[in-house]
């Protein structure tokens, strides 16, 4: 179990090596060049399964992991794996291996390492370095742990043993869903996994929903409203939820299980009819292949 104490981490801040290395080529300048992109910190078993993802979506993520080995796992692991995916070796409990990551310009911050202490270090300085990053950690001794790094700044706090342990019981309990959730995301070609994701409206790039976003934006009796039909026919995607632009926040703070519900209830309107209309800020919640995905968004 890890405690935490002002002594320990005044001893982490007052720790200075020389921690960062360049690995296989120089990877300062494209880095430089990024923004909106993603840290990770720690690219062990949890970390990995995080690139993976991140590599597959094709989004820009720079790791930071003081191990070469680890590293150069993960390198063999995703093939071209310097296309949007970047490498520091350091250590990054460090101000100066985030700052290199762009820190400063990053949308998100992973901290997957192994020691509870040491992701609560990165929280710390991530979170002033960029009062605005998103931060998202994994915890090993949640009851003790938690409530620290919440308090430190993360948004979400991540405990492995939970999902673990829900996955097991699953698996017990209900093996024919959690057998169909792994066929529908386990096959060999990653481009053609089924995927969860969020899809803002005003990211569609299919031409013939385009017009269609425009000409549901004109006033008048006969304005074409757009529908989670449109959507099903021009893309191909499943769409089981539907945001809402009034409800931003991602960040509830509810008093009790039934508040948070009712909250979430709120925020989301589920399994939405064919014919229910779209505002042009509202954020899709869908189902589709990779390759479908960078399709509509234009990526493709």
């Amino acid at each position: 179990m890890h405690k935490f104490n002002a002594l320990d981490l005044g001893n982490r801040a007052n720790h200075r090596n020389k921690f960062i290395k360049k690995y296989t080529k120089p990877m300062t300048d494209p880095i430089k060049d990024l923004n909106d992109h993603y840290i990770l910190c720690g690219a062990g078993r949890t970390g990995f399964h995080i690139a993976e993802e991140f590599y597959y979506r094709r989004m820009p993520l720079v790791v930071v992991e003081h191990h070469p080995e680890v590293i150069a796992n993960l390198q063999a692991s995703l093939p071209d794996s310097n296309d949007g995916i970047y490498f520091i070796e350091g250590d990054a409990t460090e101000d100066e291996a985030l700052i290199q990551a762009g820190i400063k310009r990053a949308k998100g911050l992973f901290t997957a390492m192994g020691d509870d202490k040491d992701n609560l270090f990165v929280i710390l300085s991530a979170r002033s370095l960029n009062p605005r990053v998103r931060i998202v950690t994994r915890v090993d001794d949640e009851r003790l742990n938690r409530s620290k790094m919440e308090k430190a700044g993360a948004d979400k706090v991540i405990s492995t043993n939970a999902i673990g342990g829900l996955r097991a019981a699953s698996e017990m309990i209900r093996p024919s869903v959690v057998r169909f959730l792994d066929q529908m995301v386990h096959v060999s070609d990653k481009s053609k996994t089924l995927r969860f994701t969020e899809l803002p409206l005003i990211d569609i790039k299919t031409p013939e929903l385009v017009e269609l976003i425009k000409a549901s934006q004109i006033d008048g009796e006969h304005a074409h409203k757009l529908t989670i039909k449109d959507i099903g026919r021009y893309t191909g995607l499943l769409v089981v939820a539907i945001k809402s632009s009034d409800h931003e926040d991602d960040g509830l703070r509810a008093d009790d299980e039934q508040d948070d519900f009712l909250e979430r209830q709120r925020r989301y309107r589920f399994t939405p009819r064919g014919d229910v209309g779209l505002e042009i800020n509202d954020v899709l919640v869908v189902i589709g292949t990779q390759d479908k995905l960078d399709e509509v968004t234009g990526r493709g």
